[in-house]
């Protein structure tokens, strides 16, 4: 009757990156383990090699681990591959099952390990990184990064020549929903008028108490007017800039319960740069962090 053991693999087995292969040619084979610590150790070392990182995934990325089962035999065969837990990314727990899939033959048992198979339990990590989309206006400068849980899908339609609008979307809804099937967020720049009172000041000026007071008061008088409650404000650096940040809310009624919106006000020497983000109150603790990043790579390129 085939005897079967188990063994937690003792190492991670994880990827950072897209693992080179094997092109070809003669590799020198290295000793056969003479103890089971020894196995172990190479059997991690092997799936490493053969554990490749899933196309990138919108809305996916840090890192995500899948906990794989596996039958090794004697005669170096693997059988009987299964995700005893899921990662939560259903491409991460495919390329955990294809790198064990590929490892076969392993090494063979070294004398300690007397029995006709070993099952092996092991978590297989994977830190999905996303590549940050940068926008940038040439006409203007005006230049922002999309963080990975959002995604740009293009200008708006602006109320005049002067202002540039960018709608993002959701690519992780679950965590950061759309409200009324609006864009989340709204990222945009009016550029000042040559003959504009701020126009070609240093962004050192524009940063100076008085002048950002001045910016404070009147987007705070703005919102207000609009019918918003002020629920937080602070400062951000955007990039150099000092910027006016907000968390929103309808004043009254019943849209009040259904919405937070985040915005970000910051003055430059062309132009004014703002960021309105909205989703729903229970989202808000999840995104609002997102929202930030995204504030914090605005800038006016010159």
């Amino acid at each position: 009757m085939k005897r079967m053991g188990l063994l937690f693999a003792a190492l991670l087995f994880a990827a950072t990156g897209v693992m080179a292969q094997n092109k070809g040619g003669r590799v020198a084979q290295p000793p056969a383990p003479a103890t089971k610590q020894e196995w172990t150790a190479a059997l991690s070392a092997k799936v490493k090699r053969f554990l490749l990182l899933p196309p990138p995934i919108d809305g996916v990325s840090g890192p995500h681990t899948a906990m794989v089962s596996f039958v090794v035999h004697r005669d170096g065969t693997v059988t009987d591959i299964e995700i005893k837990q899921s990662s939560g990314v259903a491409q991460v727990d495919e390329s955990a099952r294809r790198a064990i899939a590929r490892i076969a033959p392993v090494a063979p048992f070294p004398p300690e390990m007397t029995g006709e198979s070993e099952r092996i339990t092991a978590p297989i990590r994977m830190d999905l990184v996303l590549p940050s989309p940068t926008t940038k206006d040439l006409a203007t400068g005006f230049t922002f990064t999309t963080p990975a849980e959002l995604k740009t899908i293009g200008k708006a339609d602006a109320s005049n020549e002067e202002t540039l609008i960018y709608n993002l979307a959701s690519a992780a809804p679950d965590r950061i929903p759309a409200v009324a099937d609006k864009p989340v967020c709204e990222i945009g720049f009016r550029q000042w008028a040559k003959d504009h009172p701020r126009y070609g000041w240093s962004q050192e000026k524009l940063n100076s108490d008085t002048m950002f007071d001045e910016l404070g008061k009147s987007v705070r008088e703005e919102q207000e007017k609009d019918g918003n409650t002020i629920e937080e404000s602070r400062t951000i650096d955007m990039k150099g800039a000092k910027a006016v940040e907000m968390i929103l809310a309808p004043a009254s009624g019943p849209e009040s319960e259904k919405f937070r919106r985040y915005a970000v006000f910051a003055d430059t020497p062309t132009g004014r740069i703002s960021l309105s983000c909205v989703t729903t109150p229970e989202a808000f603790a999840t995104a609002s962090p997102v929202f930030t990043a995204l504030a914090q790579t605005a800038q006016v390129e010159r």
